[in-house]
């Protein structure tokens, strides 16, 4: 059982400090705000649930949730606070539900030292720092941070819409980003850095300042799984993986389009790594990306492994692979990428200069690829699924591991269709 606090709209501060074998009744104190200081008694509570207040013009957080007794916020305003909308740590666990968090001076909403977070089905926006900020730094905190952030609503941040970067020697911060609608943040859509392990599924992701998806340069290598996401018409790289290395997925299945630069971007050129980057990027569908000189398909800058496999770019602006030492790419569908529209498949070679221009210069397609229009059914409305007639349709890698398993939207046999809709990850 719960118990519920529904305090006025003058409420400057709800401060639940929760710690560790403290059970039972309400204690509140009336300073120059109202508090919730301690839980105490002998009467057990699940959880403490605030819902359907207004919080605003703090002089710290409008919340802050402390110890190991969940919180839930339900139907909250939380806005133009000093600090955080919502502060997490020390342990806390909260569920964020449907509430409005927005205009306060640092992040809507900042999880450090926590135990568990869950926000979803909420607006965050306007906020002078990311929407939700994930930091860690006690070397002695040894439990995994869980945050699930999905079907929310991150926009118009100042800087990030979510963004995690724990310390090095901090514990690992396990992150989950499902369907969201994340755009016109000032810099990255999602950032994350070092110890994080990053699953971001079937988001949209669109229209932020720097990048859509940012995996920055780190001590201990991000773990990354980004698949059946929309990211586009960023003002910079759709996703950007400095380090990183691939979890069961990888980075599969993305619709990728009309990002400012290249479509996905690996490394540094200016400091290449060999050990901090390893991953798989495969069955993506990559258009029209880059502007002003500038935006591959897919670029590989790092000196560590990827592996760049069945995947459809077309109509990127100056390549559509480019890789340090022209490797590790197969069986992908190339079309159109520097404003070369030539036509070929393997048994009738493409002129040599054509297929140097598809793969950033260097001199040979790897094994499996084609250089060939994709037949999208309509890339004027963005709808870059396959026509019947698209030789992508089982043209992927022949393994059962890569075996198409929906249809739709796969076509054809259960050979691998190259682009986002094939695959054990299809997307529509």
């Amino acid at each position: 059982m719960g118990f519920m606090c529904k305090f006025l709209l003058s409420i400057s501060l709800v401060l639940i400090s929760m710690a560790t074998g403290f059970h039972g009744g309400l204690k509140t104190c009336l300073t120059d705000c109202m508090a919730m200081e301690s839980i105490s008694g002998n009467t057990k509570h699940d959880f403490a649930l605030i819902e359907d207040n207004e919080l605003y013009e703090n002089d710290l957080a409008g919340i802050r949730i402390r110890g190991n007794i969940p919180a839930k916020i339900k139907k909250c305003r939380i806005h133009s606070n000093g600090t955080a909308g919502i502060f997490v740590d020390r342990e806390g666990c909260v569920i964020v539900t449907a509430c409005n968090i927005f205009s306060n001076k640092r992040a809507g909403i900042n999880i450090s030292e926590a135990e568990h977070a869950v926000i979803e089905e909420s607006r965050i926006y306007k906020n002078k720092m990311a929407g939700v900020r994930i930091l860690r730094s006690r070397k002695e905190e040894t439990h995994i941070l869980k945050v699930k952030i999905a079907n929310n609503r991150i926009y118009l941040n100042d800087q990030a819409g979510i963004r995690s970067v724990p310390q090095p020697e901090s514990n690992k911060v396990d992150l989950t980003v499902i369907a969201n609608a994340i755009y016109e943040n000032t810099k990255a859509g999602v950032s994350v850095k070092n110890n994080t392990r990053l699953t971001a599924r079937g988001n949209q992701i669109h229209d932020n300042g720097t990048v859509g998806i940012v995996i920055s340069e780190s001590v201990i290598p991000p773990q990354v799984d980004i698949y059946q996401n929309r990211v586009s018409f960023n003002r910079g790289p759709g996703i950007h993986c400095v380090n990183g290395v691939a979890g069961q997925v990888g980075i599969r299945n993305n619709w990728i389009f009309n990002n400012q630069y290249s479509g996905i971007v690996c490394g540094l050129w200016s400091n290449p790594t060999s050990k901090l980057l390893n991953l798989v990027i495969a069955n993506n569908t990559v258009v029209s990306n880059g502007s002003r000189g500038r935006g591959a398909g897919i670029r590989n800058d790092s000196r560590g492994r990827t592996m760049i496999m069945n995947n459809i770019i077309a109509y990127n602006y100056t390549t559509g692979i480019m890789t340090r030492g022209c490797r590790g790419y197969s069986y992908n569908l190339l079309y159109a990428n520097g404003d070369v529209g030539t036509c070929r498949d393997n048994r009738d070679p493409a002129p040599f200069w054509a297929e140097k221009e598809q793969f950033g210069g260097c001199s040979g397609r790897g094994k499996g690829d084609l250089i060939c229009d994709a037949l999208f059914a309509d890339p004027d409305k963005y709808d870059f699924s396959l026509q019947d007639e698209s030789p992508a349709i089982d043209a992927g890698k022949d393994r059962a591991v890569y075996d198409d398993t929906s249809f739709p939207p796969s076509k054809g046999t259960k050979r691998n269709d190259m682009g986002a809709t094939g695959g054990p990850y299809a997307v529509r």
